[in-house]
């Protein structure tokens, strides 16, 4: 199987942190925000070591020569040595012991050109000769060790007389570069171990506490996680991304649903790829990162995004799968991306009387759109060039919001991206016009609150510095949101919303030990979020994780503040294989 270690902290998508805003007294639920994660895929290596069999030279005699044989043999040993360094082409001498019991068949015609139609057999190859540029097919050269006879030529008496099929023999090998009756035909092992060798299987648990008042256990499940991607042809590939999780009795998902053991399968990616040139299809369950920002969904607003434990999501499932139609074309003028969505999924909230559940706010259920509504089809296409160690993207689509609290709006989304490396230091810039989102408001005096419009513009910009190329990087990034059409009455957020991101991370112990401090400070709701995650690699094949979360709310107004008291820490220990 092919076994990859996955390092929490490493880079897997653009976006990586995440906010989720939650509002208890509108009870108007969640702003979409996006994950902080790292992933590292390592592959142990492979080394291959070469065998060579030490063939000794002729035994010396056993009998004392006087010094005058000695010497006219030496003599004579040298003349013909020299007689043949002068020789332009050898001649194997039929008395000497020159190759004896190797045979070298010539090998049959391999001419590119088809034989002459008045002949009916190719003409016959000669062995290229000694100083001539001419070159010999090793694939073609067949050479038969004789093992029936010693160093001197002479048989060796009691010898197994050869096989005729050419097999191995426990007296002797197989004639070297011979295949007994022709390739030997792929055993029902060897297909399955190819069929298996591109499984990744990982096997999780995870238990988290949390510290502040009341205490008490979160989370207490355990997860097999399968991830499979094949070539199946030239052009055919099949990716595989799912994750079975099992929720224990203690755990407050299990509790919400009243079961002992709560089960959950929750499939990220299942597509077929088919590629064509520079061009490839993709179809099925997947998933579309878009943008640059690490502290808030800017252009990422195509795939949905897994709210339903607020900050404390794992990687693998901070995304939600849906189907789409993608295709990529790879060309002078840079790379174009188009996807369509036949069906939108949207975000994933709390379960109700779960530990991260605001009574009421999440009472509505998903829309469950037709596969031939029309009205529900998301589109868009991007463009990107690079410029050596910098980029530039284009964006745009037509999308459901993804959050559906408020209502199934349609909106238009227009967006940008750079990155631009200066040295160690990379810059980030993002920006994005979207029109329009829907939002509640309750004008003044009125007890119940409506649905208004209106355009909203996002940016981020930031940057990661490592000095001197070290494991050691420093992020920090300033997201900004504002309401274009903006009125008094509208509840649940400011015209003006902005978040401070600052971060760094390092390795140690030859990269096996991965340590990373995030905070997050946002207004005008004034909020920190502070998070602490690390990663201990402790052979191939088995992972330990730690992380710790601190909130800190000042506002009783922020969508946040029903969770101030959520300081947790989180044990994982995961075995790769």
């Amino acid at each position: 199987m092919n076994r990859t270690h996955t390092n929490a902290l490493d880079v897997e998508s653009p976006s990586r942190y995440a906010t989720s805003a939650f509002d208890a007294s509108q009870l108007l639920a969640v702003a979409e925000g996006s994950r902080f994660s790292l992933l590292e895929d390592r592959e142990s290596p492979y080394a291959v070591e070469d065998e060579f069999e030490h063939v000794p030279g002729c035994p010396t005699p056993l009998q004392t020569r006087s010094m005058k044989t000695v010497a006219i043999s030496l003599l004579a040993l040298g003349v013909a040595f020299g007689a043949c360094a002068q020789s332009p082409e050898p001649v194997a001498d039929q008395g000497s012991d020159f190759l004896e019991g190797v045979v070298i068949d010539p090998p049959t015609e391999t001419s590119p050109a088809a034989p002459a139609a008045s002949s009916d057999t190719a003409p016959a190859a000669s062995l290229p000769g000694q100083g001539t540029d001419a070159t010999a097919d090793l694939d073609d050269l067949e050479i038969d060790i004789d093992s029936n006879v010693d160093h001197d030529g002479n048989a060796i008496p009691d010898a197994p007389a050869p096989r005729a099929d050419g097999e191995r023999t426990a007296d002797g090998p197989v004639a070297l570069g011979q295949e007994p009756d022709g390739p030997a035909p792929a055993t029902e092992d060897g297909v399955l171990s190819a069929w298996l060798d591109p499984l990744r299987v990982s096997l999780k648990h995870e238990t988290s506490y949390k510290f502040a008042s009341p205490k008490r256990v979160v989370n207490n499940r355990s997860s097999v996680r399968v991830e499979y991607s094949k070539p199946l042809t030239s052009n055919l590939y099949l990716r595989l991304d799912t994750k079975l999780n099992l929720h224990q009795s203690n755990d407050h998902r299990a509790k919400a649903k009243d079961e002992d053991l709560f089960r959950e399968l929750v499939t990220r990616e299942a597509y077929l790829q088919n590629s064509f040139g520079n061009t490839s299809f993709r179809i099925g369950y997947q998933i579309l990162p878009w943008g640059v920002s690490e502290g808030g969904a800017i252009t990422d607003e195509v795939s949905p995004r897994n709210s339903a434990e607020f900050f404390f999501i794992p990687l693998e499932e901070s995304r939600v799968g849906q189907p789409m139609l993608v295709t990529d074309h790879f060309g002078d003028a840079g790379q174009w991306t188009a996807f369509f969505v036949p069906k939108p999924g949207y975000n994933k909230y709390p379960d109700r009387g779960s530990e991260y559940d605001i009574p009421g706010a999440f009472d509505k259920n998903a829309p469950d759109d037709d596969w031939d509504n029309a009205g529900t089809y998301e589109f868009g296409a991007r463009w990107k060039r690079s410029f050596g160690k910098n980029d530039i993207s284009l964006m745009a689509a037509r999308l459901i919001d993804n959050d559906y609290l408020v209502r199934q709006q349609r909106f238009r989304m227009y967006g940008l991206t750079a990155n631009v490396a200066i040295d160690n230091l990379l810059l980030r810039a993002e920006v994005a016009l979207k029109q329009p989102r829907a939002y509640f408001a309750r004008p003044a005096g009125a007890s119940d609150v409506s649905i208004v419009e209106s355009d909203q513009f996002d940016s981020s910009f930031g940057f990661d510095y490592s000095p001197g190329g070290r494991a050691l990087t420093y992020s920090a990034e300033v997201v900004l949101s504002r309401l274009l059409d903006w009125r008094n009455d509208i509840v649940g957020r400011e015209r003006d919303e902005y978040s401070l991101v600052g971060s760094v991370r390092n390795r140690f112990f030859n990269d096996d030990l991965t340590l990373s401090w995030l905070t997050i400070y946002s207004k005008p709701y004034t909020r920190f979020q502070h998070r602490f995650l690390s990663s201990y690699l402790i052979d191939d094949h088995s992972t330990v994780y730690f992380e710790l979360f601190f909130p800190q709310e000042r506002d009783e107004r922020s969508g946040t503040w029903p969770y101030r008291d959520q300081k947790q820490f989180v044990i994982r220990y995961q075995y790769q294989f």
